[in-house]
């Protein structure tokens, strides 16, 4: 096993985020009440998104896979709605409206296979 480090620890990450939160929440996303979009990525019309990961048994992730299936919506929307409904029934406003940075794959993995 080799000794040199790649990538960078979490600490590493963590430090610039951590450092930019305050300025950035103070900043407008574009496409609100027509205000000015901050620099880099909101900047080009995209808002900035980050992760939220959760842990579920394999047997829990095959029941939400199922639905996803069963209503086709991603799980992405899904999550969200389910964040939403928990917000609600706190009385906090809901979660901004994003898009998966990422497509879901369905349309390419048909294409992949060969089907339609």
């Amino acid at each position: 096993m080799s000794s040199t480090r790649r990538g960078r620890s979490l600490a590493e990450v963590m430090s610039p985020i951590e450092d930019e939160a305050p300025a950035e929440a103070a900043k407008p996303v574009a496409g609100q009440g027509g205000e000015a979009a901050p620099a880099g990525e909101e900047a080009r019309g995209a808002p900035a998104v980050v992760p939220v990961n959760i842990l579920v048994a394999p047997e829990d992730r095959r029941r939400l896979r199922q639905l996803s299936l069963d209503t086709n919506l991603s799980l992405q929307k899904l999550g969200h709605e389910a964040w939403n409904l928990l917000l609600q029934k706190r009385g906090l406003p809901p979660l901004k409206p994003v898009s998966a940075n990422v497509p879901s794959g369905r349309a390419a993995g048909r294409l992949r296979n060969g089907g339609s």
